[in-house]
């Protein structure tokens, strides 16, 4: 099932119908997360945010990377890294992400020293299915199509879509650690690949989502994930945000995640995760942290700065978050029949706008992380940003970020 734009205004017309009736809003959780409140407050965190005018994306790179780690602490020469893009439909950047950025951070690998260097992701069920009993489409196709492919064929990198490995490609994980959604791994297959690797460089893209409210690091580890784990996720979905971010919290994939980076030179908008509208950043944006937390924190503070900052069409209408349970149904239904149906669990989505507390999959991975930031520091760099963008920042949260 694709979500075309036409599919899109055929559910929409169908939720607005429910909508007026009263039968399509789904409720919205309001509460912090008690869990998160009750740890005590750690260690700064620590976010790189610029805007670049002039479209040097490895120059853009070099500065976010240098920004928050040493790669030199970490990367050996000769070390294989994987490079996890959103590939999410066939839809241009920034539904996907950027293939400069897929450039610029294949080329500053290698400069480093990195041996192989591998980029790929697997689209979304919409777009393609690898089930045990064979195949529907590629992301080679859909990277074909969205500029992706031939950005990391430019690269010298090596191409590498999870659906192109097969069915048994792909592993339980194991929890070493309390409180899972995956039933201790048993319902979380990761490919195999991750046991390949030493190091992950997640290299998501800055949008809206229908059902998630954003996406960005946390939510880019969806595509790790084979056909009957994103099932899961989907159908049991009375914890679709904290499932979502375990993934993170899984070994291998905890202890080789070394940077989130989102480089691109627009935001995807109002709807997403395929279409809405284009914020044009007249440059190229880059956020990066060594944490996921901080960097999503501080990604969805700018996005909602950015959804105040434009008007389109799509702000008629968004599914995000009273209708996420109308949407996600379809989405179950649509993908794996009736019979999943049966066993679904309603999503519940959180406000956003209001802080780590609140946001369900944020707070969820820093509690596994047992790390409560006393304060989140945006370190500004590149040419000038917004006044009204850095004031928004500095203070959100309820003054945990500040710039």
């Amino acid at each position: 099932m694709t979500l075309s734009r036409r599919r899109f205004l055929a559910r929409t017309s169908l939720g607005t119908a429910a909508l007026l009736s009263g039968a399509c809003a789904g409720p919205v959780r309001t509460d912090p997360n008690p869990s998160y409140l009750a740890l005590p407050k750690g260690p700064t965190g620590s976010v790189h945010l610029a805007r670049h005018a002039t479209k040097d994306w490895r120059a853009a790179c070099e500065q976010a990377l240098d920004a928050v780690t040493d790669t030199s602490s970490w990367l050996s020469r000769g070390d294989t890294v994987f490079v996890k893009v959103a590939c999410n439909s066939p839809s241009e950047h920034p539904a996907v992400t950027s293939p400069d950025a897929v450039r610029a951070i294949v080329a500053v690998l290698e400069d480093r020293g990195a041996g192989a260097v591998l980029v790929g992701d697997q689209a979304g069920v919409e777009h393609v299915r690898l089930t045990s009993e064979g195949r529907v489409s590629s992301t080679r196709e859909t990277m074909a199509e969205n500029g992706l492919l031939a950005a990391i064929e430019e690269s010298g990198a090596e191409f590498h879509a999870f659906d192109d490995q097969g069915w048994n490609s792909s592993f339980a994980a194991q929890a070493d650690f309390a409180g899972d959604h995956w039933e201790g791994g048993a319902t979380l297959f990761l490919p195999e690949v991750l046991n390949r690797v030493q190091h992950v460089i997640n290299l998501p893209r800055l949008g809206t989502h229908s059902l998630a409210g954003y996406t960005c690091a946390v939510k880019n580890g969806v595509g790790w994930l084979r056909d009957d784990s994103r099932k899961v996720l989907h159908q049991k979905a009375a914890t679709f945000f904290e499932k979502m971010a375990e993934i993170h919290h899984f070994q291998p994939l905890r202890d080789k995640l070394r940077v989130h980076l989102t480089l691109g030179d627009a935001a995807l908008l109002n709807i997403g995760p395929d279409f809405g509208s284009n914020y044009d950043f007249d440059g190229i944006l880059a956020l990066a942290s060594s944490e996921a937390v901080d960097h999503d924190l501080v990604a969805s503070a700018v996005l909602n700065w950015l959804d105040g900052d434009d008007t389109s069409f799509f702000d008629l209408y968004t599914p995000y978050p009273e209708d996420v349970d109308h949407w996600n149904l379809g989405l179950v239904e649509d993908t794996w029949g009736d019979e999943a149906i049966a066993d679904y669990e309603p999503l519940v989505a959180f406000e956003r706008g209001r802080g780590l507390e609140y946001d369900r999959a944020l707070s969820h991975l820093a509690m596994l992380q047992n790390r409560r930031p006393d304060r989140v520091a945006v370190k500004v760099g590149g040419d000038p940003l917004p006044d009204g963008l850095l004031a928004y920042l500095n203070g959100y949260g309820d003054g945990l970020v500040q710039v």
